[in-house]
């Protein structure tokens, strides 16, 4: 209901009540004024008792006219119509094309992530073929690494093989002998034909490290002066052929011949 008509039968409510009000007042003033006229003796009637009658009957007749109106019930919300075939129809177009339009969303979803784990799959392959590669590369080298080192080994063990007992041998240990002898100090107890075996152990350039005494027919005094000799020698001649050298060399060492 608006504010308007509420406001309205408010109106007609209280005018209704103010109306019995008055029209009840009435009566218990015509009721007291009869009783008061039986109560006193006649008189002749005046303008203002016919005047008041007047006012009474008039009173009197009006009141059921203004009795309270009755107020209207108030106006139910008729029921939605039920809807049309049209806009059913419509309704479940819509539907269907929303339902549609979710399985495809699924539908792409789900090749997306297919599509993703397809390539995180061909990624780890990759990652593991090209490791593998790698590794199978890593050997190769590896092996022709070892290869090339024992074919350089083998080739050097042949040229020293070939170079013992070479010409170029012969003078190179003639050299160190000779260098030894000249720094050789006779010990008075070294008898003729002193003829003893040295072990000398020698760095690149000749540098002597280490001297022992092999087999020998010399008494202490002349091998300690024969390790002394090789000492005072360092560093020793280099051999003419790279080949030759030998970290280990030995000669026989014979200064009377």
């Amino acid at each position: 209901m608006s504010p308007t008509v509420h406001d309205d039968g408010r109106r007609k409510r209280w005018l209704a009540i103010l109306l019995s009000i008055l029209v009840h007042s009435a009566i218990v003033a015509s009721v007291g004024w009869s009783w008061w006229q039986l109560r006193t003796p006649p008189r002749a009637p005046q303008q203002l008792a016919i005047e008041a009658t007047v006012v009474v009957e008039k009173t009197a007749r009006a009141a059921p006219v203004s009795a309270p109106p009755v107020e209207p019930a108030p106006q139910e919300t008729p029921p939605a119509p039920a809807p049309k075939a049209d806009d059913k129809k419509a309704a479940e177009e819509q539907a269907a094309r929303e339902k549609q339009q979710e399985e495809a969303a699924a539908a792409e979803a789900k090749l997306k992530e297919q599509q993703e784990a397809d390539r995180k799959a061909d990624e780890a392959k990759q990652a593991a073929e090209k490791a593998a590669q790698e590794q199978a590369d890593k050997v190769a080298r590896e092996k022709a690494r070892r290869e090339s080192e024992l074919r350089a080994q083998l080739a050097a063990e042949e040229r020293i093989n070939a170079a013992r007992g070479s010409a170029d041998e012969v003078a190179w240990l003639a050299l160190i002998r000779d260098r030894v002898t000249r720094a050789w100090i006779r010990p008075p107890s070294a008898r003729a034909g002193v003829n003893c075996e040295v072990l000398v152990t020698q760095v690149p350039g000749g540098v002597v490290t280490g001297v022992r005494i092999g087999s020998c027919n010399g008494d202490s005094a002349v091998r300690e002066s024969i390790e002394a000799a090789v000492y005072r020698a360092s560093p020793l001649p280099s051999p003419t052929n790279p080949d030759l050298f030998d970290r280990n060399l030995k000669f026989n060492f014979h200064p009377d011949e």
